[in-house]
């Protein structure tokens, strides 16, 4: 059964910071990512990007836009805003694969959206610790931003000659990109429509890279000799077939010559289980546990308090501001006893730096104790809806310094996946 999204009121949105009146910078966008149906705060260089959803300003505006809107300093130029937007979607539509077209700016003193939405609109309920790399270089950033570009271009041949726009960044000569498709063609494995694409022109009398600078991006690019004719049927179906191709090129050369990673990669390296707990035990000592060492004691760094809870749960009580400490380290781990203050709660954190996994054991790792009283009720009910909400709701497991509310790590959701009737096996990083 599809639930069906309540579109929000305008003036429902314009509450806590959004309120707030100031100098702000809305884009307000098209989008086949998922964009969240609550307003959501994503930190990118050093500020805070605001992605409000869709929303009804009734009968005169009809529906707003969803945008990506961020607050300005008072006399701060409203074009760095823009730029600061533009990079921030560039970088997102980077991440997810999918495009995000700037429709139309507003903003003003709130952070107003544009009437007139009539979709499509791809929904989240939020969006959980997105990767938005933000690259220093500027021909990175360059690149990102044609990689967006050709995400959203409708015309198969400029969508095209945009991913070839970034082979020409750091190939500007023609057969010097030439010599780099062929080269990298035998890479290109994730997509199958290029592979296809591939098999095909492999075939032909010609290498792909030839075939590929010669009859698309030259043929795109200039109107005389070999050109694309927009009005040729037979033309803009031989620009649909070799888009596929032409973007995964485009990625191949961001991740691999320009150096921001894919998404797939940090999900493969999943860093981020551990990054905080990486940052407060310090490199050395993360190397020393990896190599199956065990640092002195005096080496072992104090913990704050911690908050073990799971993304959209609006946490557990129990589970709350827990005393923290190292208890052992050994085998590339180390093993942090988490603890209530009434000390009836208390749960067990794998830190598996050898594997670079954040590990718990909720049959055997998470204990609730009762001494008669109502709070230890109250502990024991909130520990068993952790659990449940762990294993049925296929919970993002969660771990916050719990005095500066930053996230210290955190795990794919539990998934169970079934072998045989009536048996389940966990497919989860997020085990002891």
């Amino acid at each position: 059964m599809v639930e069906k999204v309540a579109i929000p009121k305008v003036q429902d949105l314009h509450i806590g910071q959004l309120a707030v009146r100031g100098n702000w910078i809305a884009a307000c966008v098209h989008s086949q990512m998922a964009w969240p149906i609550v307003t959501t705060e994503v930190p990118f260089r050093e500020r805070t990007i605001f992605l409000i959803p869709w929303a009804d300003a009734g009968a005169s505006a009809g529906i707003m836009y969803p945008a990506a809107a961020v607050c300005l300093q008072p006399n701060e130029d409203r074009d760095l805003g823009q730029l600061l937007i533009s990079h921030f979607l560039s970088s997102l539509a980077w991440a997810h694969g999918r495009s995000i077209e700037i429709e139309q700016w507003g903003g003003g003193n709130l952070p107003r959206s544009m009437g007139g939405f009539n979709g499509p609109y791809v929904v989240a309920r939020d969006l959980i610790h997105p990767y938005v790399p933000d690259p220093a270089d500027a021909k990175a950033r360059l690149a990102l931003g044609f990689y967006r570009e050709g995400l959203g271009l409708n015309n198969p041949a400029y969508a095209c000659l945009s991913f070839f726009k970034i082979l020409n960044i750091f190939k500007d000569k023609g057969p010097d990109q030439v010599a780099w498709i062929d080269d990298t063609i035998p890479k290109i494995t994730d997509s199958r429509r290029a592979r296809d694409r591939i098999s095909f022109l492999q075939k032909s009398n010609q290498t792909p890279g030839k075939y590929l600078y010669a009859s698309n991006r030259c043929a795109v690019a200039h109107a005389f000799g070999t050109t694309a004719n927009p009005e040729d049927p037979a033309d803009m179906r031989r620009m649909r077939q070799d888009l596929p191709v032409a973007q995964a090129l485009a990625e191949y050369a961001i991740e691999h010559h320009f150096g921001v990673k894919s998404s797939q990669t940090i999900w493969e390296e999943h860093l981020y289980e551990l990054k905080g707990f990486t940052e407060i035990f310090g490199e050395g000592v993360v190397a020393s546990i990896k190599a199956g060492g065990s640092p002195e004691r005096n080496l072992w760094p104090p913990l704050p308090r911690l908050t073990v809870t799971l993304a959209r749960s609006g946490g557990f009580a129990a589970l709350t501001n827990l005393r923290s400490e190292i208890v052992a380290i050994a085998d590339g781990c180390a093993n942090v006893m988490c603890t209530s203050d009434d000390n009836l709660t208390a749960m067990m954190l794998r830190l598996n730096f050898a594997e670079e996994r954040l590990q718990i054991d909720v049959k055997h790792g998470l204990r609730s104790g009762d001494d008669g009283s109502e709070g230890a009720l109250r502990g024991l009910a909130s520990v068993m809806r952790f659990t449940r909400d762990y294993y049925v709701r296929n919970g993002i497991l969660e771990v916050w310094n719990w005095d500066q509310r930053t996230l210290l790590g955190r795990c794919d959701a539990f998934i169970r996946k079934r072998y045989f009737p009536g048996t389940f096996s966990r497919r989860c990083l997020c085990r002891m």
